[in-house]
């Protein structure tokens, strides 16, 4: 799934950048004049500030060292920059956001011992995180990474990023739809016809709709063919006599497969609203958690004539050809059940993708 690199990245680069312009032209026996300028027994530090816990007003210290890049990270909210504020700098520290939630700090001169220089550091949200800018001496915070909330835990973060992975797929899914969208209108230059049966006809002109999606999957992210068949009822793809028709889709990727399921409610008498759902194992019925699952269904259910989506997010099993089911039950009873039987995942071969 998307296990993206941690936010950290980029600052821990450039310390990692720093160092090695340290320990390069020692190892190559370059004089030392170049270090010169370090204090001896120079050390960077990477550390966390929770400030759940309360930290004391020496660990709201921010030790900054002249032509080095200190960056503090606001791991839970976006930087405001335009209202943060440095008292006292003169000039000696340059600030700039990255990515949003990445405050930098550039020491281009020398704070003196003793100096304190307060930082007010404004979220988007109107908060304030108060920190104040000490001479770094033989230490220096490189990266702070700052949480107003305690971390969250292995399940939490993969709970988000399953759920991330639904919106996704569904977000995409309904551009899809909207490429075959058409729109009809009368042909105004032609008078309405009187046809066999004596009411009057008029000819229409459709065209498709055009719809920019703005919503790229990344490379790692397939779209393919149904993994199984969808059946409403026992009907294969639904229809009238159960008034709803319905498909199937993946988006495989080596650890989770996302399956959406699209329905068009075709009872002018009878919303569709998804109740309970299971992905159970075929052969033994055993039930199979599900990472995370959405629905774009409004909450008063989907209307005649409306298309409803679900997306479902699957730990892939690790076998390609074990079987399983899908299977949602309609709300408060409704008689409509929508299964996606005899599903598979395999990995992506060189079968033509779905589009």
């Amino acid at each position: 799934m998307n296990h993206p690199t941690r936010r950290i990245a980029r600052p821990a680069l450039h310390s990692l950048l720093h160092l090695l312009l340290l320990v390069l032209p020692l190892a190559a026996g370059v004089a030392s004049a170049r270090s010169s300028w370090l204090p001896e027994g120079w050390e960077p530090e990477d550390r966390e500030l929770r400030l759940h816990e309360r930290p004391s007003a020496s660990e709201r210290e921010i030790r900054v060292t002249r032509k080095f890049l200190s960056v503090v990270e606001l791991m839970d909210g976006r930087v405001d920059l335009e209202h943060t504020t440095l008292e006292g700098a003169g000039g000696r520290i340059r600030m700039a956001q990255q990515d949003g939630n990445l405050l930098l700090l550039d020491a281009v001169g020398d704070l003196t011992p003793g100096e304190r220089l307060p930082l007010s550091v404004a979220y988007e949200d109107g908060t304030r995180l108060e920190l104040t800018l000490v001479r770094g001496e033989l230490r220096t915070d490189l990266n702070v990474r700052v949480y107003r909330r305690p971390p969250p835990t292995k399940e939490e973060e993969e709970a988000a990023l399953a759920e991330s992975l639904a919106g996704l797929c569904l977000e995409y899914e309904q551009h899809e739809l909207l490429r075959g969208r058409m729109t009809c209108s009368p042909e105004e230059d032609e008078a309405p016809r009187v046809g066999s049966g004596g009411v009057q006809e008029s000819r229409f002109r459709c065209e498709p709709v055009t719809h920019e999606c703005g919503v790229k999957l990344p490379s790692w992210l397939h779209r393919r063919q149904s993994p199984g068949r969808l059946t409403i009822n026992g009907q294969e793809g639904g229809g009238g006599k159960v008034g709803m028709m319905g498909n199937s889709i993946a988006y495989w990727m080596p650890l989770q497969t996302v399956v959406v399921i699209s329905v068009f409610n075709m009872d002018p008498k009878r919303r569709w609203r998804p109740g309970e759902y299971a992905l159970r194992r075929e052969a033994t019925g055993e039930a199979v958690r599900l990472r995370a699952v959405k629905a774009e269904v409004p909450e008063e259910g989907v209307d005649f004539g409306k298309v409803g989506l679900m997306s479902f997010v699957i730990d892939t099993p690790s076998s390609g050809t074990e079987r399983f089911v899908l299977e949602v039950l309609e709300k408060d009873g409704g008689p409509r059940r929508i299964r996606v039987e005899g599903m598979t995942f395999e990995a992506p071969g060189k079968e033509t993708p779905a589009r």
